[in-house]
């Protein structure tokens, strides 16, 4: 009994003594990989860790194979930031020969690999684009067994870590087996654990693994504890500004509604955080949260969607994308906040943003995406008949601006009711304009309105109906 004891004892101060030596390998890793010679500073990591890892006076613990991949994984990015193609691809057969062998070295201890330690190793793998399988046929399905074991253990943290690697790696593990535990855990977990970041990554990665439906009592359950968090009055637990754009993303691509107060909540918080020095969102952020306002429909502040876009716009043509732009002129339209000062603004930087990457030369300067997108905003502004000749000059001209970025889309197929709308609309002799079906959005007409309000679009919309709220 004493001699197991003295064993136990000793295993355990070398098993300490090696996870320092990782540590110290990682610490030096990281700072030599950001120098002119990175792969050699990984080379010198695989080299350290693989003689480390095969001496037999090593201890070896399940943490110790997870840490020196966490570290790659972290270096990686690093190392090869705006490297050449042909180096990379060197680079990535060495990484995978090296994670082959901490993934061998861990294989004959996966009964003792606790919950996060599983969630590490499969996010590290999907940091790194590896699917476990490719390198050790089974190891994907085995982390993830061993995380629906110890699934009692987990914290919001790892939830999220293990769902975005599924997401990054496309995976749905044990054959959707993973993804059902999680779900029916989350739909009866404690969630006071889970921080903001846990939430959005969370959401964000339930909406693009494939093959997945998530439970509305999850989402349900996590959009209330994003509630809890925007009311917080501790500084740590408040969402940040690309917390609150995943998460906005990913229920428009979920077509989950929240509540009007957290829809409020979050898209005021996202205003604020305009004026925090450095805290303000991101283009793509503001871009998001608008896009998800109008697909979701959610009754926000005039106030709040007017100071996003007045930011948004603030920022110019150097931090926008093209993206960034038509999904914004379009969210403006559908949520009836957009201006024609805004869409000339918005188009006066897409041509920036294509001459400074010398695209002018396309015969299309967007993809029809986005040319659908920009031309649903003009059909918004378009001047009734009782407009001046100011507005229905600016109007034309606005036009003129977005013919020379391309030719409006040719959709071709409308809606099979579409025909039936605009013959009623006739009989009423009420004045329209039809335009193409857009995919996911589809408009019959534009009205054009008897006074000076802005023309109502007819649209149909049953293909895009909310799931936890049908009649929105």
């Amino acid at each position: 009994m004493m001699c197991m004891q003295k064993q136990r004892r000793s295993n355990w101060d070398q098993a300490i003594q090696t996870g320092e030596d990782i540590k110290v390998h990682k610490n030096q890793l990281l700072e030599s990989v950001r120098g002119p010679q990175p792969d050699l500073a990984l080379q010198i990591l695989y080299r350290d860790m693989s003689s480390l890892c095969a001496r037999p006076d090593t201890f070896i613990h399940p943490s110790h194979p997870s840490a020196v991949i966490g570290a790659t994984a972290k270096a990686w990015t690093l190392a090869w930031a705006g490297s050449g193609q042909q180096k990379q691809q060197q680079a990535r057969r060495e990484m995978h020969v090296f994670l082959t062998k901490m993934l061998q070295t861990l294989e004959p201890m996966l009964p003792d690999v606790e919950a996060r330690a599983a969630a590490n190793l499969l996010w590290s793998a999907a940091k790194l684009g590896v699917d476990p399988d490719a390198l050790v046929p089974g190891m994907t399905d085995s982390l993830a067994h061993q995380f629906m074991a110890d699934m009692d253990a987990a914290t919001g943290q790892g939830f999220a870590s293990i769902l975005v690697a599924c997401a990054k790696l496309q995976l749905s593990p044990c054959q959707g087996g993973l993804l059902k535990a999680i779900q029916n855990r989350l739909a009866t977990a404690d969630m006071s654990g889970f921080e903001p970041q846990s939430v959005a990554n969370t959401l964000h990665s339930l909406a693009t693994i494939p093959a997945v439906t998530p439970f509305v009592a999850v989402l349900d359950a996590l959009c209330q504890r994003f509630g809890v968090l925007l009311k917080s009055r501790q500084a740590v637990e408040l969402p940040v500004a690309q917390n609150i754009a995943n998460t906005m993303w990913a229920l428009s691509k979920l077509k989950h509604a929240p509540s009007d107060e957290l829809a409020i909540s979050m898209v005021g918080r996202m205003m604020a955080l305009c004026h925090v020095p450095g805290q303000q969102p991101a283009p793509q952020a503001i871009s998001n949260v608008l896009l998800a306002c109008a697909e979701l429909r959610l009754p926000v502040k005039q106030a709040d969607i007017d100071g996003l876009a007045l930011f948004l716009l603030s920022l110019g043509r150097q931090r926008m994308s093209r993206q960034d732009c038509t999904n914004t002129a379009w969210s403006l339209a559908v949520l009836g906040h957009l201006q024609e000062a805004q869409l000339e603004l918005l188009l006066d930087q897409l041509f920036a943003l294509l001459v400074s990457r010398h695209e002018l030369s396309e015969p299309s300067l967007l993809n029809a995406a986005g040319l659908t997108q920009l031309y649903q905003a003009l059909d918004w502004l378009q001047p009734n008949q009782n407009a001046n000749v100011q507005q229905g000059t600016a109007w034309l001209n606005l036009k003129e601006k977005l013919d020379s970025l391309g030719p409006r889309p040719d959709l071709a197929q409308p809606h099979p009711e579409a025909q039936l709308i605009c013959l009623a609309l006739t009989q009423l002799s009420l004045r329209f304009k039809t335009t193409p079906a857009i995919s996911g959005y589809r408009t019959a007409a534009v009205l054009e309105p008897t006074g000076n309000e802005a023309p109502i679009v007819v649209s149909l919309e049953s293909n895009i109906y909310l799931n936890n709220n049908q009649s929105r």
